[in-house]
C-alpha cells in the first residue's frame, strides 16, 4: 500500500509540475508579446519623429533656397519696390495697373536677343510709375540658365540695387565658351561686375538658389510656359512686343 501511495504522490507531483510550466510558459509568451508591441511602438515614435524632423528641415532648407528681398531700386530716376514673390523677382507696385510677366532663360539666345531690344524700355516704362514686372527666371536650355540664374538671385538677395544690370550683363555674358561655367566662374564675374557682398559672393559659389530656379521651371511649364521668351501682359500670354509697340501697349492698358 505504501508503495502505492508513493506512487500517487509521485504522478501527482509531475501533473503539478507540467501545470506550472505550462503557467509559466504562458506567462513568459504573454511578456514577449508585450516587450514586442512596446518595441515596436517605440521604433514607431523614433521613426515618425524621424520623418516630422525630415519634413521640417526640408521646408526649413527649401525656405533658406528662395532669395529674399524687400526693398527700393532707382528705376529711371524713380524710387520703385523690388521684392521677390514666389517664383519673381517684381519691380514695381503689387497694385500696378499694368503686370508684365517675363519667362526668360539666361542661356536662352533669344532672350539674350529680347533683352537687349526691350530692357531700355521696360525701364522707361518703370520709370513712368504705372507698370510692374515679374522677373521669372527659369532653365529650358543649358546648364548656363541655372548657374546663371543661382548668381542673379544671389544678387537681388545681398546687393539689389545692382540687380537690374547684373541681370542684364549675364545675358550679354553668354557664348558658347560660357555656357560650360560653374559656380565658381560666375563668383569671378560678379566680383568683376562689382558685386562685392560677401554673402552674395558665398551663395554663387555654393550653388546656393540653383534649386530655386529648377522649382520656378516647374512652376513656368504648369502656367503653360512652353519656350523662352514668354510675356503675359495682365496675365494674358502676348507676343514679343519690343520698342513702340510694347510702349503703346502698356499706355492703352494705363488709359483703359
Amino acid at each position: 500500500m505504501a508503495s502505492v501511495k508513493a506512487k500517487s504522490q509521485s504522478g501527482g507531483s509531475k501533473k503539478s509540475a507540467r501545470e506550472l510550466a505550462k503557467v509559466q510558459a504562458a506567462a513568459a509568451q504573454k511578456r514577449g508579446r508585450l516587450t514586442q508591441i512596446i518595441v515596436i511602438a517605440a521604433v514607431a515614435l523614433v521613426v515618425v519623429g524621424i520623418i516630422g524632423s525630415a519634413v521640417i528641415i526640408s521646408v526649413v532648407t527649401q525656405n533658406d533656397r528662395r532669395p529674399s528681398a524687400n526693398t527700393t531700386i532707382t528705376v529711371a530716376g524713380r524710387e520703385l519696390p523690388l521684392t521677390v514673390d514666389g517664383t519673381a523677382i517684381r519691380i514695381g507696385a503689387a497694385d500696378a495697373k499694368v503686370k508684365i510677366d517675363v519667362y526668360y532663360d539666361y542661356s536662352c539666345p533669344h532672350c539674350k536677343e529680347y533683352d537687349a531690344a526691350t530692357a531700355k524700355t521696360y525701364e522707361q516704362l518703370l520709370g513712368e510709375g504705372n507698370l510692374a514686372i515679374n522677373y521669372r527666371p527659369i532653365q529650358f536650355v543649358s546648364q548656363y540658365g541655372q548657374t546663371a540664374g543661382n548668381a542673379s538671385a544671389a544678387v537681388v538677395a545681398y546687393q539689389p540695387a545692382d540687380w537690374l544690370a547684373f541681370h542684364s550683363a549675364l545675358f550679354v555674358n553668354h557664348t558658347e565658351q560660357t555656357d560650360i561655367w560653374q559656380n565658381g566662374d560666375f563668383k569671378t564675374f560678379a566680383e568683376q561686375a562689382g558685386v562685392t557682398n560677401p554673402e552674395a559672393l558665398k551663395a554663387i559659389e555654393d550653388g546656393k538658389y540653383s534649386s530655386w530656379i529648377t522649382g520656378n521651371t516647374g512652376e513656368a511649364v504648369k502656367a503653360g510656359v512652353e519656350a523662352t521668351p514668354t510675356i503675359m501682359i495682365n496675365g494674358e500670354k502676348s507676343e514679343l512686343l519690343q520698342g513702340q509697340q510694347l510702349i503703346d501697349k502698356v499706355h492703352e492698358l494705363v488709359g483703359a
